[in-house]
C-alpha cells in the first residue's frame, strides 16, 4: 500500500502496488463497490471534500478521476511524463493538482481543461492546495518545498531546505492541531504548537508507506505492507486534540496539509 486516504469518518481508500484502488468500511473491514484499476502502481489518492470525486496518481503516468459513488473513470489526464507522485484537490471540488518528477500541472475537473502551463519543481512528491484554493503548496525530494499562486503561477514562498536528508522514508499526515509521521516501520504523533511528541509509538512489522488522518482526527490510517490499518486515536490521545476550537498552527492554516508523501516512492 503506497497510497491510503478518507472517504470520510467511516470509510478510508488504498492505492495498491498493483493497480488496485479499493474502498473500506473501518467498522468491519469490508469492500465497498467494485475494485478501480490505475494504469500502474498506485503513489498517492485524495478525496474530495464533497465526496463526489476519488482521485489516483500512478506509475503509468496518469492521474485519474473517478466517480466516488460508482466507481467509473470520468477524467485521465495523460500530460504526464514521469511516474505522478501527488494529487489534490481543491476545497470546491473544481481543481486538480498533479505532480510529476519535473513538473506540477492544474486542470480543471468538470471540463478537463488545464488551467496554467506546467509549474517546474523536480522531484516533487506532494502537492496541496489551500483550503480557498488561491494556493498551491509542493514538497520536493530534492528542492523543499515551494506555494504557489493558482491564479497564475507565480511563487509565492520558496524554501531551499531538502527534506530528504537521512535517506529514511517519511510520510506525514496533520489536521492542523497533531501531525502524523511515518518512518520506518513506526508512526509518531506530535502536537502542531509545542513540536513535542504525544502519545505513543505505533509500531508494525513491516514498513509504514503511507499515512492519512480523518477530517475530525479520529482516525489514523497507515499504509503497511499489503495491508491498510485504521486506528482509534481517541484511545491514544487526550481529548484537546480533537475539540475543535483548539488553535490550529498557521503554517497549517496556510498550506492545509492532510497527506504530503516526503520520498519518491521507489519504483
Amino acid at each position: 500500500v503506497w497510497a491510503v486516504t478518507f472517504a470520510d469518518e467511516s470509510q478510508v481508500v488504498g492505492g495498491y502496488s498493483g493497480e488496485d484502488i479499493r474502498l473500506w468500511k473501518i467498522e468491519d473491514g469490508q469492500q465497498q463497490g467494485r475494485t478501480m484499476k490505475a494504469s500502474g502502481w498506485v503513489y498517492s489518492v485524495v478525496v474530495s471534500q464533497d465526496g463526489r470525486w476519488i482521485v489516483t496518481g500512478d506509475y503509468g503516468q496518469k492521474a485519474i478521476v473517478w466517480n466516488a459513488a460508482t466507481h467509473e473513470k470520468v477524467h485521465e489526464f495523460t500530460e504526464h511524463s514521469n511516474p505522478v507522485h501527488g494529487v489534490d484537490i481543491s476545497g470546491d471540488g473544481t481543481k486538480l493538482a498533479t505532480a510529476d518528477l519535473t513538473n506540477i500541472e492544474i486542470f480543471s475537473i468538470p471540463s478537463g481543461d488545464r488551467l496554467l502551463p506546467p509549474l517546474p519543481h523536480n522531484y516533487v512528491s506532494g502537492v496541496k492546495f489551500s483550503r480557498d484554493g488561491t494556493r498551491l503548496a509542493t514538497a520536493s525530494y530534492t528542492e523543499g518545498f515551494r506555494v504557489y499562486s493558482t491564479n497564475n503561477g507565480n511563487i509565492l514562498f520558496n524554501s531551499e531546505w531538502s527534506i530528504h536528508e537521512n535517506q529514511s522514508q517519511p510520510s506525514i499526515a496533520s489536521n492542523g492541531r497533531f501531525i502524523a509521521c511515518a518512518a520506518g516501520s513506526s508512526v509518531s504523533l506530535w502536537d502542531c504548537m509545542s513540536h513535542k511528541q504525544i502519545g505513543g509509538i505505533i509500531s508494525y512489522t513491516a514498513e509504514v508507506g503511507c499515512v492519512a488522518l480523518s477530517a475530525s482526527g479520529w482516525h489514523l490510517a497507515c499504509g503497511n505492507g499489503k495491508n491498510v490499518t485504521v486506528h482509534d486515536l481517541r484511545d491514544i490521545l487526550s481529548l484537546e486534540y480533537f475539540n475543535h476550537s483548539v488553535s490550529v498552527h498557521p503554517l497549517m492554516n496556510l498550506v492545509s496539509l492532510t497527506n504530503i508523501m516526503l520520498f519518491l516512492c521507489p519504483v
